[in-house]
C-alpha cells in the first residue's frame, strides 16, 4: 500500500467519528465522502475475488470535493479506493473529473472525465451507500467490465428541459473515450484469451490454422474505446420516471511479436440500448431495465462474434420501516439473444450462454451515515465469468453471499 494510501485512510478514520454532514467551507467548496467493508463467499464459482473460500478484499473508499465559484460553474473530482479480489492497483486513482459550466436549467458542459449516463443506476454506481443492495443488476451493470462503462474522457452536453404538467426530461449527450488501467484483471484476461488462441491454433493440422495468428506475443495492449452516446431521463411524476440510453464504442487490441505490431482483435458496439423504468413510493420502489447490445468482434480476420446481447430485470424493493429495506431481484442475461443455447458453437457448453440470477437482501441503517447489507444470490449459467477467476470447470448452478457495512460522510 503506497503512501498515498495509507495517508488517505488515516484520514478516512479520523474523519469518520464526526459523520453526519459535508465539510462547507466558505459556502463554495463542500468534501465529502464514504467507506465500505465487504465479505464475499461462493458456492461452486469464483465471484469477482477467489471468494469460494471466502474473501474480505472487498474495500472502496473515496473522496470528493465540489467548489462552486460562480452560480453557474462547478470543478469536482474524486479519489477511489478500490481493493475488490485482482480488480485494482493497490492505489488511488482519479474516479471522476471535471468542469461544469450550466448558465440555464435546459443548457450546459461538462469537459474531463466523467460519469456515463447508462441506465438509471450507472452514475452513482460507486456509492454503496445510497444502493438498495450491495451490486446493481449484474446482466446491465457487469462489475467485472466496470471500468469499461462508468466513465468517459470527452465533453457532454446535458440539462433539464420543463413540460408543464408532463413533468420534465433530464438529457445528456457525450462522446470521447474510456480505458481501463494497464494492469488489471481486464488486461490479464485478455493475456489469458490471446495465449489460449495461441495454444488452440498450434494443435489445429498446418491445412486449418489462422496464419495470422502469432506463435508468441511480448506485449498486448488495448486502445482506449471512441465512444458516443445520449442518455434520457423523463420525470413524469414525482414517483414515476423512465429512461432510454444509447451508446456506440469502437476497440482494437494489439499485441507486438517479434517486434510487428499486430491488430488481434476488433470490437464495434454498434449501439447498445437501456430502457428504463422507477417507481418509487415510501414503502415501495419497483424498477425494470432492458437492454440489447448489438456487436461485431473480429479477431485475427475471423467473425468471433456478431449480433445482440439481451439483459433485463426487476427489482422490488419494500421498506416496512424507515430503517429496513427487503429487496427482491431476478436478473437474465443471454451473450446472444438469437442463440440463447449456443447452437451456433457446438464447442461450447450452452450455459455459457445465458445468466440467470435471483437475489435476496437485507439492508438495515443504523442511522443516516451508516447501513449493513446482507443478500443471497442463486444463478444459473456461467456467461459473464472472467477466465482468470475460474480456470477449471466452470459450474452452471452456483451461488453467492454477501455482506457490506458501509458509511458516509
Amino acid at each position: 500500500m503506497n503512501r498515498l494510501l495509507m495517508l488517505f485512510a488515516v484520514w478516512c478514520l479520523l474523519v469518520l467519528p464526526t459523520v453526519g454532514g459535508a465539510v462547507d467551507l466558505y459556502d463554495a467548496v463542500q468534501i465529502h465522502g464514504f467507506f465500505s467493508q465487504g465479505y464475499l463467499h461462493s458456492h461452486n464459482n469464483n465471484f469477482l475475488a477467489h471468494s469460494r473460500s471466502g474473501s474480505l478484499k472487498f474495500t472502496d473508499c473515496a473522496l470528493n470535493l465540489n467548489w462552486q465559484p460562480l452560480d453557474a460553474l462547478r470543478l469536482g473530482a474524486q479519489a477511489f479506493y478500490r481493493n475488490l479480489g485482482d480488480y485494482n492497483e493497490n492505489a488511488v486513482v482519479l474516479d471522476w473529473g471535471l468542469v461544469e459550466y450550466q448558465p440555464k436549467d435546459w443548457i450546459g458542459l461538462r469537459l474531463g472525465k466523467i460519469k456515463m449516463p447508462l441506465g438509471l443506476y450507472n452514475e452513482t454506481r460507486d456509492a454503496s451507500f445510497v444502493l438498495p443492495m450491495v451490486f446493481l443488476p449484474q446482466s446491465i451493470y457487469d462489475e467485472s467490465r466496470r471500468d469499461l462503462t462508468l466513465a468517459y474522457l470527452g465533453a457532454g452536453l446535458f440539462g433539464n428541459v420543463a413540460l408543464g404538467r408532463f413533468g420534465d426530461v433530464d438529457y445528456h449527450l457525450f462522446w470521447g473515450e474510456s480505458s481501463y488501467p494497464d494492469e488489471s484483471i481486464l488486461q490479464e484476461s485478455s493475456e489469458r484469451s490471446l495465449e489460449n488462441t495461441i495454444v488452440r491454433n498450434s494443435q489445429l493440422s498446418p491445412s486449418r490454422q489462422n496464419p495470422l495468428i502469432p506463435d508468441s506475443f511480448s506485449t498486448l495492449d488495448r486502445a482506449n474505446d471512441k465512444i458516443r452516446g445520449a442518455a434520457l431521463v423523463w420525470n413524469l411524476l414525482p414517483e414515476l420516471r423512465f429512461g432510454a440510453s444509447l451508446l456506440h464504442s469502437e476497440s482494437e487490441i494489439k499485441v507486438d511479436s517479434d517486434g510487428v505490431s499486430l491488430v488481434a482483435v476488433e470490437t464495434t458496439v454498434h449501439g447498445r440500448y437501456v430502457l428504463s423504468a422507477e417507481y418509487h413510493t415510501e414503502q415501495w420502489l419497483l424498477a425494470a431495465e432492458y437492454s440489447e447490445s448489438d456487436r461485431t468482434m473480429e479477431s485475427f480476420g475471423e467473425t468471433a462474434l456478431d449480433g445482440p446481447s439481451q439483459s433485463w430485470y426487476v427489482m422490488l424493493c419494500y421498506f416496512p420501516h424507515e430503517q429496513w429495506t427487503i429487496s427482491l431481484l431476478y436478473d437474465e442475461f443471454y451473450r446472444e439473444k438469437h442463440d440463447k443455447h449456443s447452437d451456433s458453437r457446438p464447442q461450447v457448453r450452452a450455459d455459457n450462454g445465458w445468466r440467470k440470477d435471483i437475489g435476496l437482501g437485507l439492508r438495515y441503517d443504523v442511522n443516516s451515515w451508516c447501513n449493513l447489507k446482507l443478500e443471497y444470490h442463486y444463478i444459473d449459467g456461467s456467461a459473464m465469468q472472467l477466465n482468470i477467476l475460474n480456470e477449471e470447470d466452470v459450474k452452471r448452478y452456483w451461488s453467492y453471499v454477501v455482506a457490506q457495512l458501509a458509511v458516509v460522510f
